[in-house]
């Protein structure tokens, strides 16, 4: 028997195949979330914050891609891993991000005294529910901390504990 074999159909033209694999790859690629990490920020423990159970975020906070105004939560995560899920809410009139209803408990179940900070980066993708996260010591984060414990009173606090 002999065969003959050609990459062209009946009417001999050439055979156009679809890879259906790597369109739908691409596919997934494109419904992939794009998470922020890029935002991290410095906040302090204050008796005013923990009395009010009530943390404001930078203004720059609203520049995060990880937050939108619409997100009712954010999830606080520890060194260790630890979360707590907070009340996440915008204040128009003052264009600020604040957490409310979990702050005081996150500060006292990681032991947190007035003056302690944390360096936090807030990761999402603006659509699921953001992370707050304390970072990891790293070289940009510390020179965050000697900035703004150079501004508080012209000197470096020593109360100051970073968490």
């Amino acid at each position: 028997m002999v065969f003959h074999v050609t990459p062209f159909g009946p009417r001999s033209c050439e055979i156009q195949y679809t890879h259906p694999h790597i369109i739908k790859e691409e596919a997934d690629a494109d419904d992939a979330p794009s998470f922020s990490f890029d935002y991290y920020f410095l906040a302090e423990v204050t008796a005013s914050n923990l009395k009010e159970d009530k943390l404001y975020l930078p203004v720059e906070a609203t520049t995060s891609t990880a937050l939108n105004k619409q997100c009712q939560e954010i999830i606080l995560v520890n060194k260790e891993g630890n979360s707590w899920t907070v009340s996440l809410r915008f204040s128009e009139s003052d264009g600020m991000y604040y957490i409310r209803r979990g702050w005081r408990k996150f500060c006292l179940d990681n032991r947190c005294a007035i003056g302690d900070l944390f360096v936090f980066n807030v990761v999402g993708d603006g659509k699921t529910t953001p992370l707050m996260c304390v970072c990891p010591e790293r070289k940009e984060y510390s020179e965050l901390l000697i900035k703004h414990l150079s501004r508080k009173n012209g000197h470096i606090a020593s109360t100051s504990r970073v968490i």
